[in-house]
């Protein structure tokens, strides 16, 4: 270890001190959030100090040391994390904790600053390191010293130290709260990692500075809530117990971290945040403020995934989009529907590899499921819309599916029927004066897909205490899931596709590698370029939304060209480490090397994806259409869900 890195240790040490001894109302009792407020800003001294000495050391070591040094920064990012995470989001989320995603750079390779942590960048054997060009270590240097120069610009950029005074405690519970959940989803799913032995000692990191702000408030408890205090701090021992004696990646049992220990831990914050009387802070709307487990039947706010949060009437527009959805008279030649691709008996896809064309040719892509849509902030494979509206707008007016040549005729059709005007102007009373337009058809739709909601799996069952709706294989295939297969790291539970808890805000897209033949042997990249075309981003390039893995087992063949026909061979492709394995670019998304998945552990793996199958409520077609009157009777010969 260099000299600059171990004065930099010392100063923070020195920090830590001064901080505990020396308060700024001249020794007097602090309150709760005062103090957590010390551990905030001692948290992110801390860190600030190893980002100035890492640079100064790396490369001048032998990779244990580089890795030991390595883990120390990734673990003093995580233990910002409660804190940084919470107060500044948008900052977190463009710099530190971005999703792993190409950006360009003034130099060099498109590696994102966070490449330095999530990668690592640099972490490399000894004999690799031994054969690297004095070109290629000089770049290492810069891109160590421009990613760590630029993390710490963003910390001072916030001016946090500002802000630490005012910080109150409902905001801390809060933060509390949403950690837990992030832990329980991101943490647990190795989410933030490429590397995954250092995965673990993040999560105990974590864990440690959650338990020690929860310990502050623990503090503040009544005497006569004695009993409480034992029950969590009791939990909170065990939990770092837990966490110190289980430290293999590969066999580390999350289902029982997750439902021994985070999850009780959860709803001891919520007794304690009401014994204290602390009222909800609920500063991010997409979770229910009473709600105290990230997998709680009523976990979400509808609303908040809505245009317009304060939207009235809701049940009316769904209904009228229910029917709306099924009805061809959307589309130019009065024979498809929206159901034509998304059919409810197939978890709303329709068993295709590609979808039929409006000329009964094949669409570029394969139809995603409907199901908890409403829960994502972009739509369609490559995100080129944010809305569930713009979504229904730009299907309709698409050529190559519904074919409508505007919605002034859809529009004349629709008002053609005397049941549609009812339903139409009870759902929206301005239309009564004013008259049926395009935002009202595509509000009503969007209101019908925001109720298509599947959240009480058997795996869902599971997590709310219902002990026998999993089985072991199944429990087994979570822990592969979440850990070594990797698959929790892009499909973030409990939506377990990209929507990124703990905000739910964004929704994350990855390069794989899909090929355009489903096979191993050979291999072509896909010339779908996705992202690419909707972002105008040539780094995006084969770069698709990451969709949900709930209803797998009913939607088949999957990717966004419909390539593989089986679970199993999706599994296959992510264990041979997906289009990495042929070396002809590299894909950040995916780790380059195999998984290395026995074959138990596939079959558990498919078995936990069945478990989260949940359709219930959704499957439900209208039984007849609206009559249509006058010049345009002749479309009452329209079928339900359309012909093809």
């Amino acid at each position: 270890m260099t000299n600059g890195f171990f004065r930099a240790l010392c100063a923070a040490v020195v920090i830590l001190i001064s901080a505990a001894i020396f308060r700024p109302d001249g020794g007097k009792k602090i309150s709760a959030a005062q103090q957590a407020g010390e551990v905030y800003l001692n948290e992110m001294h801390r860190l600030d100090s190893l980002l100035i000495a890492y640079p100064n050391y790396f490369l001048d070591s032998n990779y244990t040391a580089r890795f030991r040094v390595y883990t120390e920064l990734a673990r003093q990012f995580k233990r910002v994390e409660l804190f940084f995470l919470y107060f500044y989001p948008e900052q977190a989320y463009s710099t530190m904790w971005q999703p792993i995603q190409s950006t360009k750079q003034p130099a060099g390779p498109p590696l994102p600053d966070n490449f330095l942590i999530a990668g690592p960048f640099g972490v490399d054997a000894d004999s690799v390191v031994a054969k690297r060009s004095k070109t290629s270590r000089d770049f290492e240097k810069m891109f160590i010293t421009r990613a760590a120069n630029n993390f710490r610009a963003t910390m001072a950029e916030t001016q946090y130290e500002k802000g630490i005074p005012q910080i109150t405690d409902g905001q801390l519970m809060e933060a509390l709260k949403l950690q837990l959940f992030n832990v329980s989803s991101v943490g647990l799913g190795n989410g933030d990692f490429q590397l995954n032995p250092v995965n673990l000692p993040c999560v105990q990191a974590e864990m440690e500075v959650w338990s020690k702000v929860m310990r502050i408030y623990l503090a503040q408890l009544p005497k006569s809530s004695k009993k409480l205090k034992s029950q969590v701090e009791d939990l909170l021992g065990k939990t770092e117990k837990y966490l110190a004696v289980n430290t293999d990646f590969d066999s580390f049992n999350r289902m029982e971290f997750l439902t021994g220990y985070l999850n009780p831990l959860s709803a001891h914050l919520a007794t304690v945040r009401k014994t204290l009387n602390i009222p909800a802070n609920p500063r991010f709307a997409a979770l229910n403020p009473e709600a105290n487990s990230l997998f709680e039947a009523d976990i979400f706010n509808l609303s908040f995934f809505m245009p317009d949060s304060n939207a009235t009437l809701f049940k009316e527009r769904s209904e009228l989009g229910k029917v709306l959805f099924f009805d061809p008279i959307l589309s130019d030649n009065n024979e498809r529907s929206c159901a034509s691709c998304h059919k409810p008996e197939m978890a709303f896809t329709d068993g295709l590899g590609k979808s039929i064309s409006f000329t009964l040719g094949q669409l570029p892509r394969n139809a995603p499921t409907v199901i908890n849509s409403v829960f994502q902030p972009s739509q369609f494979w490559d995100s080129r819309v944010n809305s569930l509206e713009d979504q229904a707008d730009s299907v309709i007016m698409n050529p190559n599916e519904m074919h409508g040549t505007s919605f002034e005729i859809v529009t004349e059709r629709i008002t053609a029927s005397e049941e549609y005007i009812r339903l139409f102007n009870k759902a929206f009373p301005e239309t009564v004066k004013h008259g049926i337009s395009r935002k009202h058809i595509k509000s009503a739709i969007a209101s019908y897909e925001r109720t298509l909601v599947g959240l009480n799996s058997r795996f869902d069952k599971y997590m709310r205490g219902e002990k026998t709706a999993l089985n072991t294989q199944e429990i087994n295939g979570f822990n592969v899931f979440m850990g070594k297969g990797r698959c929790g790291s892009c499909h973030y539970a409990p939506l377990f596709n990209g929507t990124l808890p703990p905000h739910f805000t964004i929704s994350d897209h990855r390069s794989l590698g899909v090929p355009v033949k489903d096979t191993m042997s050979k291999y072509e990249l896909d010339a779908d370029i996705g992202l690419q075309h909707s972002r105008r981003n040539p780094l995006f390039k084969a770069s698709f939304k990451v969709p949900t893995v709930r209803n797998a087992a009913l939607t088949a063949p999957y990717m966004h060209n419909g390539i593989y026909r089986s679970l199993d061979q999706v599994v296959e492709f992510y264990n041979h480490g997906a289009g990495n394995k042929f070396g002809f670019r590299i894909f950040l998304s995916i780790l380059p090397d195999s998984l290395n998945l026995s074959e138990t552990e596939k079959k558990d793996l498919i078995s936990f994806v069945h478990a989260l199958t949940d359709t219930s409520g959704t499957s439900a077609r209208p039984r007849y259409l609206p009559e249509i009157k006058g010049k345009h009777a002749v479309l009452n010969d329209r079928v339900v869900g359309g012909k093809f």
